[in-house]
């Protein structure tokens, strides 16, 4: 039987949303913002207390994005998590118990029990490249920039991890992933050379056979191998990211933890 849901938001909260990918307006400190918050985590709560946790997700991203207290990660991993959607609630309650350290002793016992339960059904991909700045999808959706400080938190099978950055060839290798291992991926990008097939040393172009000296040299755009050229480098910037959407159900029964006053 699922145990009551426990309501968290506080005052005077400042954060960015990564973990879930919320766009977070500046922190609003008025009546206003506070009551429709409050009223948006109140219909999250009874959306969640009858089971619909699509409805509940959105409205406890809905209310972060008005008064974005830490506390509410900890909603947020509850409603992914009763979802099927491992990875996003890990990401959640790992940020609620490196954000909320003032949350109830008991809420934050279960947040990390939470967590620990989720990753023994995950795995993990480390993500090594030497080129910093370069944007790191894995099946399409952005995980952040090289270095990457951490691994990545996936479902077990096959997922494509893709690196690239402008002025670099994209890069894309496929990784299999098992539950409670980590697996390495190596990439190694390299600089896209723009400069014609026959272009000299130092990157003048040579003129082509049968030139007349002192008349003028046909502009680049006008020649064909330049279009080919160009039409080569915006076919390598494009990556598909394949998305593998490996849902665990991972609802597991809860320490009843009651509600809370929210302001």
């Amino acid at each position: 039987m699922k145990a009551a849901f426990a309501v968290l938001l506080v005052c005077g909260a400042t954060a960015t949303a990564r973990a879930q990918e919320v766009n977070v307006a500046p922190p609003a400190n008025d009546a206003a913002s506070k009551m429709r918050a409050q009223a948006l985590l109140s219909e999250g709560t009874a959306a969640y207390g009858r089971g619909d946790y699509a409805a509940a997700l959105e409205k406890f991203t809905a209310a972060y994005q008005i008064f974005p207290s830490p506390k509410l990660w900890f909603n947020i991993g509850q409603a992914n998590r009763d979802l099927g959607r491992p990875v996003e609630a890990v990401a959640a309650f790992d940020r609620f118990l490196r954000e909320a350290g003032d949350a109830p002793p008991e809420t934050l016992a279960e947040a990390r029990r939470s967590a620990a339960e989720l990753k023994t059904k995950l795995g993990q991909i480390q993500v090594i490249c030497a080129t910093d700045g370069a944007e790191v999808t894995v099946d399409g959706k952005q995980v952040g920039s090289t270095p990457l400080g951490e691994m990545v938190w996936t479902t077990p099978g096959r997922h494509q991890v893709a690196v690239q950055r402008e002025g670099f060839s994209p890069a894309i290798e496929d990784v299999a992933v098992l539950a409670g291992k980590a697996s390495a991926v190596n990439f190694e990008l390299h600089p896209i050379d723009l400069r014609a097939p026959n272009a000299s040393g130092d990157g003048a172009l040579v003129g082509s056979a049968g030139a007349v000296p002192g008349e003028a040299s046909t502009p680049v755009y006008r020649n064909v191998w330049f279009w080919v050229a160009a039409g080569v480098v915006v076919a390598a910037g494009v990556t598909a990211g394949v998305l593998i959407a490996t849902r665990n159900s991972g609802g597991s029964d809860l320490a009843t933890l009651g509600s809370q006053r929210a302001f």
